[in-house]
């Protein structure tokens, strides 16, 4: 079957189907990298339908791209990788927060003596410490509680908008800003996150060793283990709250940090 024939059966033009293609590739992008759509939730065709029907939703928001309907298919693919790049950006800078708060639970896990426990993230296909894996999950509820998967896609729908198809990535000294932001910020939230733990099994592990110093026939280290995971889960439970304070205002810095480097 000739597909210009097919084409013109549809109704779409040659240019219109490029168009869709150039979106499609940016909503792939954002799939690849973003919190949530990035993890394996759910089969594989629903998230393709997903991507689709996004890219059916926002196709008559999108204005034409500069080589449209020309054809030149050596443009296309340039112009298709540079959108997969343009979501994957966005999706990366905003997925970060996240990825702060699983150093924190590493530095948590190895503070508790629970470095070694591992459990598989069915998510990921990885094995993760059990504290980072948890709060990796708290956190993605909070982004959810939060629309931050709505925030995501009005981001998105308005990125077409302050970079249109075809238009090529950020400059790369913008990227490379906004890269090395939300680095620092990565690990400052992260050691934010996990100071009170450290700060707190730091003492608790010199008051043992002042102890065991002043009497050496008590073995006090065989109920420091079990003392520090006590402890570190009654801190957890006591910080709880704070925690969910920081992370909200976080996210919001991460989302300003993506939109600020697509140019909202």
């Amino acid at each position: 079957m000739d597909p210009n024939a097919l084409l013109d059966f549809m109704g779409f033009s040659t240019g219109e189907v490029e168009r869709m293609l150039l979106i499609l590739s940016r909503i792939s992008g954002i799939f690849l990298s973003a919190p949530f759509f990035s993890r394996a939730v759910g089969p594989m065709t629903v998230r393709m339908a997903l991507i689709v029907g996004l890219t059916w939703i926002l196709y008559p928001l999108v204005k034409p791209w500069a080589g449209e309907g020309q054809g030149h298919l050596g443009a296309i693919l340039l112009a298709g990788m540079g959108e997969v790049v343009i979501g994957a950006v966005m999706g990366l800078l905003i997925h970060w927060v996240l990825v702060a708060v699983q150093v924190a639970g590493s530095i948590i896990g190895f503070e508790m003596g629970l470095s070694m426990a591992q459990v598989m993230d069915p998510t990921s296909g990885m094995e993760e410490n059990v504290i980072s894996n948890l709060l990796y999950f708290a956190a993605l509820m909070i982004f959810l509680a939060l629309d931050g998967h709505h925030m995501m896609i009005e981001g998105l729908a308005r990125s077409f908008g302050t970079m249109p198809l075809g238009a090529g990535i950020p400059a790369g000294e913008t990227l490379l800003q906004a890269g090395v932001s939300a680095l620092v910020r990565l690990f400052q939230l992260a050691f934010l996150m996990s100071a009170p733990i450290v700060v707190a099994s730091k003492l608790l592990y010199l008051g043992l060793g002042l102890i065991n110093r002043a009497s050496p026939q008590i073995q006090v280290f065989f109920v420091a283990m079990p003392l520090v995971q006590i402890m570190g889960f009654v801190i957890m439970g006591l910080t709880l709250s704070v925690f969910s304070d920081v992370l909200a205002r976080e996210i919001q810095a991460f989302f300003a940090m993506a939109f600020r480097t697509m140019g909202m």
